[in-house]
């Protein structure tokens, strides 16, 4: 992500963090008298293989000499150390001869017992003259859990993406390898989560007394601990049917045994599993309460089935001895689930599966939804549920099967609770700099929030340590100066009235050298922190005016009449520099019904997904570069007729005005845009799609296709392959640089140079020049101009191409 400079903010709020409070932020070890300092590294889990530990985060503060590295061991069962007197030595039990030829010793791994075990390991480290105060290390020995049968859906292991842990189905008592094969195989999955599961099933730790399934916590751990020694991302755990037991019990397990926030599990989610085989009142309860270092814990339910055929004579199996919904807990039950016994009870996980993937299951419905838009990988992967006591405020229903339908209450009455939106950040982006003049840390309304924490901190995964900056009943608008953090991480956490959470990523921010761009409203005088929160509090006919700068965001107009520019949109320059970019996203949305009084006008729209998308709305765009873009340029959608004038739309891996024509019975809504003095280069799909536009003063050349079908009105326009109309051409437009992204036209007269910032003078002139409509007003076109309009972007403007 680039650089981005702030706005400036008109009403401040002087608000200065205690002191105190840089204790809070973690510091690197500090060197004493000189010395180098030792770091020891992250805590490991073994089992019987060796491990590795790693204290290349020793450093010597004034680089006097190389670091050497002396480790030995200070406490737990003894073990041998490898290569002591490395960074990385390796740690296990016994020194053991190597098979074959090699006789050489090799270390041979751990001996586990039925108890955890403790080693410490103490690491001094000397750069030749002074040596460092020591750092401990632990590597902690799980019992004995037998063999490994943990597997990844989607190998390698990424740190840097979060974990759901599998448990297939059985007989309530062992996990049979045909009902444990992942469901999470979708692409999707694959690509957000790192994916475990037991394709050879599961069983309990003993065949004898209360059943537990503890052990697969500690195969789980010591995998972790292999594959991400410093894993900051969150875990889930998920059972269907007899899965639903070792699901809980590894998260309750690893919470309460090992207490590491590592490898802490924060969710576990049920398929199916909670009216059979066990009453999980307890379990659940005591999983609640296991939370580590305060981030907590929370679980969800699908229930599917009805009374399968001839358990009625078997009561410790009739689903009604066990309750299918559960205190402090998302409830969801399929109250339409039909098809066979066997195909009700795959449905929750299927449904599970598919909602990721599918829009009727994976929308915000109002607060009323489940399944993986609140898992680790979904839109609400920040949610933190309730929890009161006898709290069943969650519970709702869908109708419908694994694939279509839609989420009702189960009973509003009773049970009425929306869970919160996920937040979406308004203020500072990532990397920005904040002076004393402040920012504003703000975000958009989360729908069903009753209030606002502002929230500091030093760490971006430990929200949980945050300083409440704010906590307002509205989204956040004081002006803040200062941070007990020179590097601060910032969020906004909303929450409902039930005590449901829910916060954004948080972002950093430096709290230094803010020389931030203006965003103001100038009919109200009223500054803001983003684009989006100015539109937000504009009316119709209000002008919104934006200083150069990139800013991260998706803007729409939502139905407002109102003028968004840059601070000159005449002046090419001030366009380029004044960007607007929303990876993955449309960039700007009309969808309300906008009419020519809404206008953009003097913008660079970039690097995204569409540029402008255009839905039954009839804005006026002007002065815009929409370039680059992965999708189309602009997108027009149910009768949109906008007014595009003087825009460069190039470059964009669709086309440059993409048209869908909607049709419903009788009735066709063809898109009608008017396109004025703009250059549509360089697309890799059509430069004007098919439909009714009406084209003038423009170039529309080098696109895959330039426009296809016969119902535009084109006239004084250069069409690469021609295009019948008056006034029109065929003819290369001679620009200046179009791979470098110059549309300016050569002239033997004078060509402005971007560069240089000065008047240049080529040895062709384009036959562009001097070829619009002959009616068309020059505007402001340096002389000598010729009399005439110049075709393309440039034509009208004070950087046009002068007359030979």
């Amino acid at each position: 992500m680039a650089d981005v400079s702030n706005p400036k903010i008109q009403r401040a709020i002087h608000i200065v963090m205690l002191i105190a409070l840089f204790a809070l932020s973690p510091v690197r070890a500090q060197s004493q008298d000189g010395r180098p300092v030792a770091d020891a590294g992250s805590s490991r889990y073994a089992a019987t293989d060796p491990v590795q530990l790693d204290g290349t985060g020793s450093y010597d503060p004034d680089n006097s000499g190389l670091l050497s590295y002396t480790w030995r061991q200070i406490s737990g069962p003894t073990v041998v150390i490898s290569d002591a007197n490395t960074a990385t030595p390796t740690i296990g039990g016994s020194m053991q001869p190597r098979i074959g030829r090699d006789k050489s010793l090799k270390i041979s791994g751990f001996t586990q017992t039925d108890e955890v075990q403790e080693c410490e390991f103490e690491l001094v480290v000397s750069d030749g003259e002074l040596t460092s105060l020591p750092d401990t290390v632990k590597v902690i020995i799980v019992p004995d859990f037998g063999a490994d049968t943990l597997g990844q859906t989607n190998p390698p292991f990424d740190p840097n993406r979060p974990t759901i842990i599998y448990f297939g189905g059985g007989d309530c008592v062992v996990g049979l390898a045909q009902y444990c094969a992942s469901p999470f195989t979708h692409p999707l999955w694959k690509s957000r989560a790192n994916l475990i599961h037991f394709p050879n099933g599961y069983k309990p730790d003993s065949a004898t007394g209360s059943r537990t399934y503890y052990r697969y916590g500690d195969m789980i751990i010591v995998y972790l601990s292999s594959v991400a020694p410093d894993y900051k991302q969150p875990i889930q755990t998920s059972g269907w049917s007899t899965g639903g037991q070792p699901a809980i019990d590894v998260g309750r397990y690893l919470n309460l045994t090992y207490g590491d926030r590592r490898y802490a599990i924060n969710r576990v989610t049920f398929f199916d599993a909670t009216p059979f085989c066990r009453d999980y009142s307890e379990s659940i309860a005591a999983f609640l309460d296991s939370f580590v270092d305060g981030e907590q814990c929370w679980a969800d339910t699908y229930v599917t089935t009805t009374e399968r055929p001839g358990w009625a004579a078997n009561p410790p199996f009739y689903e009604a001895n066990y309750p299918p919904f559960y205190e402090n807990v998302l409830n969801v039950w399929f109250p339409t689930a039909t098809g066979s016994w066997e195909e009700r009870h795959r449905l929750s996980y299927e449904w599970y599966r598919n909602s990721l993937v599918l829009a009727d299951l994976n929308n915000f419905n109002h607060g009323v939804v489940a399944g993986a838009y609140w898992s680790v990988v979904g839109p609400g992967k920040n949610l933190q549920l309730a929890s009161t006591p006898d709290a069943q405020t969650y519970k709702f229903q869908w109708y419908g099967d694994a694939s279509s339908g839609y989420m009702d209450f189960y009973d509003e009455h009773h049970h009425p609770g929306r869970l919160p939106e996920p937040v979406t950040l308004i203020g500072p982006p990532d990397g920005a700099f904040v002076d004393a003049n402040g920012a504003v840390f703000c975000c958009e309304e989360s729908e069903n929030a009753v209030g606002y924490q502002l929230l500091f901190g030093p760490d971006p995964y430990r929200v949980i340590d945050y300083y409440i900056v704010s906590d307002t009943p509205n989204p956040p608008t004081e002006v803040i100066t200062a941070s007990a953090f020179e590097q601060t991480w910032w969020t906004v956490k909303a929450y409902d009235q039930y005590g449901s959470t829910i916060y954004a990523d948080p972002i950093r921010v430096n709290f230094e050298k803010l020389d931030p761009p203006l965003i103001e409203n100038i009919t109200t005088s009223q500054r803001y922190g983003s684009i989006r929160h100015a539109i937000n509090d504009a009316r119709n006919g209000h002008e919104i005016v934006v200083s150069p700068g990139v800013y991260w965001e998706k803007i729409d107009f939502k139905g407002k009449n109102l003028t968004l520019r840059s601070t000159d949109p005449n002046d090419p320059a001030v366009v380029s520099e004044t960007v607007i970019i929303a990876p993955d996203e449309d960039v700007v949305t009309f969808s309300g019904g906008e009419d020519a009084s809404c206008v953009l006008a003097g913008f660079t729209i970039a690097d995204s997904n569409n540029g402008v998308y255009c839905s039954a709305a009839s804005p006026t765009i002007v002065n815009c570069n929409i370039v680059d873009n992965v999708g189309d340029g602009i997108k027009l959608n149910m009768g949109s007729n906008p007014t595009i004038s003087k825009c460069i739309i190039a470059g964009n891996d669709g086309s440059g005005i993409a048209m869908l024509n909607f049709q419903s019975g009788r009735t066709t809504l063809f898109n009608s845009p008017t396109i004025v003095n703009c250059t549509i280069v360089n697309n890799s799909e059509i430069g004007i799609s098919e439909a009714t536009p009406k084209v003038l003063n423009s170039i529309i050349y080098n696109n895959s296709v330039q426009i296809p079908g016969s119902y535009a009105v084109v006239q004084y326009s250069n069409v690469q392959d021609g295009f019948p109309g008056e006034g029109n051409s065929d003819v290369d437009p001679l620009f200046a640089d179009s791979e470098n992204g110059d549309y300016h036209l050569k002239s033997q007269a004078g060509r402005w140079d971007s560069i240089s910032q000065s008047w240049v003078q080529d040895d062709v002139t384009s036959p562009c020049i001097d070829a619009g409509d002959p009616t068309s007003s020059v505007g402001l076109e340096p002389s000598p101009n010729g009399g005439r309009i110049n075709m393309g972007a440039y034509g009208g403007t004070s950087e046009a191409s002068k007359s030979p």
